[in-house]
């Protein structure tokens, strides 16, 4: 009986591998800033952990950047080799948070070929590789590079999120055909953000309506689910830039996945409110008096009823001292075996930013070099990594299935915790990061009904 069938659930745990374009000018590397790009010893620390997969980058802008035709995969093949030889297996990722390489983007065209080309070449170089995630949470990265300008291309409009979607949508569809070809019974993992939205006044339920909508889109868009009688049907074809043709050829090349894997943050769970000046303010429920601590079972929970799918949590980390960071994996994995006991289908538990990760506090927009550690400490390119109480909690998960949780509250959890929406929105018009992300902000006309 292998580990995660004496436990039930499989244990994951990652390096954060995130390659995104800024803007125009600038790129942002997290496998180089942590450091994890140089260092092969790091396969070693996380076959140390006995977890059961790990995602893996094999990533388009650094595999490709130049020219589609010439792909350079030895430092795929030697990371992979590793993770083979050392039990580990890989779930393998080509893009996270990027745009493409600098020959294409979101918004072209050529995007879903060209991504699908560079699939079936990781596919031929890595036959024995069977699960795949073709794009990391492509909700999340349309609505950071296309409603929030966040990222390139740094829009905040509904035609070019739409765009977006559909391109991500076909690219990934494309892509798990192609690698199936190859790779016979080849299973495809989707990640995406796990959601919740808060109303906090009449004035804006529709719009959390539609928020609510909005969180399950990229799956049932890949799916096939977004037909004529889908709730955003008439949102992506009047203001999305979607013809109904698209729609439908999207229908009927449906690729669902295999196993869904949400990422949950105290940040992903969201206050909506009206703000003293009449536009709509978008904050982190965690902050908000009165609001409860965030969890994951219940949005589990609505998610496998919304989707009917396998579940997994495919990033559990919190931006805070090691022991609060046990304390988050830990109510994670109880939420898991709840949720199993209940009869919900969640397959794996995962630890994020395996060595850490810098400047998330900003979304990458502030090169301040805010590090924070993972399971093992963040180390840069120079250092070596140490473990953390994380490793050992993993550990202790996969020996026994739990994880002891440190008596004390997390941040997440404590009443001091809370802050005014007027003020985070304040401190956000200010440019000021609180916590993992962005604390929050005004919605533009972009991404409202």
């Amino acid at each position: 009986m292998s580990r995660s069938n004496a436990r039930g659930f499989e244990v994951w745990a990652s390096p954060e591998p995130t390659v995104a374009r800024v803007d125009a000018n600038r790129i942002v590397d997290q496998l180089a800033l942590t450091g994890h790009d140089r260092r092969d010893g790091d396969v070693a620390l996380l076959a140390s952990l006995r977890i059961d997969a790990s995602r893996t980058p094999v990533l388009w802008e650094r595999a490709a950047p130049v020219d589609p035709a010439e792909i350079d995969l030895r430092w795929a093949e030697r990371r992979l080799s590793l993770l083979r030889d050392a039990g580990i297996e890989p779930i393998v990722t080509l893009l996270h948070h990027g745009s493409g390489p600098r020959y294409t983007d979101l918004l072209d065209p050529a995007f879903p070929a060209l991504f699908a080309d560079y699939a079936e070449a990781v596919a031929r170089a890595f036959p024995w590789v069977r699960r795949w995630t073709p794009i990391n949470e492509p909700l999340t990265t349309a609505r950071f590079a296309t409603l929030y300008g966040v990222w390139f291309p740094n829009l905040a409009d509904d035609h070019a999120f739409g765009r977006s979607m559909v391109h991500q949508t076909l690219a990934q569809q494309e892509a798990m055909a192609r690698i199936r070809a190859i790779v016979p019974g080849a299973e495809f993992v989707l990640t995406e953000d796990l959601q919740r939205f808060t109303a906090g006044d009449d004035g804006v339920r529709d719009y959390v309506a539609f928020l609510r909508e909005r969180m399950f889109l990229s799956a049932e868009l890949v799916a096939g689910r977004v037909g004529a009688a889908h709730p955003l049907s008439g949102f992506l074809l009047d203001r999305g830039g979607v013809l109904a043709a698209e729609l439908a050829a999207l229908e009927s090349r449906a690729t669902a996945p295999d196993l869904v894997a949400f990422n949950h943050y105290p940040h992903s769970e969201r206050y909506v409110f009206t703000a003293p000046d009449g536009s709509i303010g978008d904050v982190p429920a965690v902050y908000v008096a009165g609001e409860e601590a965030p969890r994951a079972a219940p949005l589990l929970w609505a998610a496998a009823e919304r989707l009917r799918l396998p579940l997994a949590l495919g990033e559990v980390h919190v931006h805070a001292p090691a022991p609060e960071r046990v304390r988050w994996l830990a109510q994670h994995v109880d939420d898991v075996r709840a949720l199993r006991d209940a009869g919900v289908d969640v397959r794996a538990v995962g630890a994020w930013a395996a060595f850490g990760m810098t400047d998330w506090h900003s979304l990458l927009r502030d090169d301040a070099g805010v590090a924070e550690d993972g399971v093992f400490t963040f180390a840069g390119p120079r250092g070596e990594p140490r473990p953390t109480a994380v490793a050992d909690a993993i550990a202790e998960l996969v020996r026994t299935g739990r994880i002891t949780a440190p008596r004390r509250a997390g941040w997440w959890e404590r009443d001091d915790r809370a802050i005014p929406p007027s003020e985070l929105l304040a401190r956000r018009d200010r440019g000021e990061p609180e916590g993992d992300h962005l604390v929050g902000g005004r919605v533009q006309e972009a991404g409202r009904l």
